[in-house]
């Protein structure tokens, strides 16, 4: 089969959605098909024509607005004539590759990670969470043979959002935990922590929907319990990312405000192998998410074996396992609650919920029966 794979990002470009579309290829590569995947271009040293693990990669100048790229249709036109099917994402490449999916009688799969629908409202400002359900709501809505969700809450959200009706779920795949992590990295070293303190631990970008604004009113309101936070040394560790660039300012300053410096701790994420030590050796990992398409943070936590705190958003009561609780989302009382009963090593504070599965091999046989039935 010769697949033609349009997408805004792809590797080395850092995300969940990237890697998804990584590992797919590669993955299909691997079973004999032919891959061609074009995006926008990773600054200077991948741009233009690549070949990598039996796939084609075109790297294309592609202009950005709001870090979103807009693909010029001469750029992909080649590619969708040459196919047998085609497959996108959200946001941008979505309207072009349907108007061409249907110009050479192509059938086409749109990925979506999450339709957010009137929750843009949660995270933002009135102008701007409307343009950005616009925004969806356009790219969405685009005619495909099939709709591909990445979890059953994003599905129910397509479906309820949406309308669409020929959606199939296939979750994403991760087995974090299964070969031996080599990094000497160390998590209280970086932070400058006592190698004997008790360390939360949160990582990823600063988005408006990743909840961080939640986590930090919450960690204000165990201070306010727990006046010995700093005596018994109990720190909450953020890796966070660098952009938005507004935001990751602004919670900083919070921090600041709240007169939370002696407990929290900020610093640049790392790379993915010392990641997953630091993960490791954490005491908890917090996924404060108001939405959520997958919850790899989750996910990677239960796989290491890491305890969890996780808000009940999302898809993210699908995916966590292990020793773990969530908390009601939004809610900074329930999340303080569940903090304390951590702290002071409650018998409840923890549930423990049976191992679940993500694997490659699944999330590769699900997609591939998704093309089937897009070409029947």
């Amino acid at each position: 089969m010769k697949i033609a794979i349009i997408l805004p990002h792809f590797y080395p470009y850092v995300g969940g959605a990237e890697k998804m579309f990584y590992d797919l290829a590669m993955g299909l590569a691997e079973m004999g098909h032919e891959v061609h995947a074009v995006a926008r271009n990773v600054g200077e040293e991948y741009l233009g024509f690549r070949e990598m693990g039996g796939i084609k990669v075109w790297y294309c100048p592609w202009r950005s607005m709001f870090g979103h790229p807009f693909p010029k249709e001469s750029d992909i036109e080649p590619h969708i004539s040459w196919c047998d099917i085609v497959h996108t994402s959200i946001f941008t490449t979505s309207p072009v590759v349907s108007r061409l999916a249907r110009r050479y009688h192509k059938p086409s799969v749109l990925t979506i990670y999450e339709a957010r629908g009137w929750k843009w409202y949660w995270a933002d400002n009135f102008i701007r969470a409307t343009a950005f359900f616009l925004v969806e709501q356009y790219t969405c809505r685009r005619r495909f043979d099939r709709y591909h969700a990445i979890s059953d809450a994003t599905k129910r959200d397509i479906e309820r959002y949406m309308g669409k009706k020929n959606v199939t779920r296939v979750y994403l795949a991760n087995e974090l935990g299964k070969t031996e992590n080599t990094s000497d990295f160390s998590l209280r070293g970086y932070f400058d922590l006592p190698e004997d303190a008790k360390v939360f631990l949160y990582y990823g970008r600063p988005g408006k929907t990743k909840g961080i604004h939640i986590y930090e009113q919450a960690i204000t309101e165990v201070k306010k319990r727990i006046e010995t936070l700093p005596a018994q040394g109990i720190y909450f560790c953020f890796l966070l990312g660098k952009e938005p660039e507004d935001l990751r300012a602004a919670f900083i300053k919070k921090i600041k405000k709240d007169g939370l410096e002696d407990i929290v701790r900020v610093r640049d994420s790392v790379e993915r192998k010392d990641l997953e030590a630091c993960i490791r050796q954490a005491d908890t990992v917090v996924v404060p998410s108001l939405t959520e398409g997958f919850g790899f943070s989750a996910l990677e936590a239960c796989q290491i074996g890491t305890k969890l705190i996780y808000s009940d958003g999302g898809s993210l009561p699908e995916v966590a396992y292990g020793t773990c609780r969530s908390f009601k989302n939004r809610d900074v009382m329930d999340l303080a609650d569940k903090l304390v009963a951590v702290i002071e090593e409650k018998e409840d504070a923890f549930l423990n919920i049976p191992e679940k599965s993500f694997t490659y091999e699944e999330m590769l046989n699900g997609i591939i029966r998704i093309y089937e039935e897009a070409v029947k």
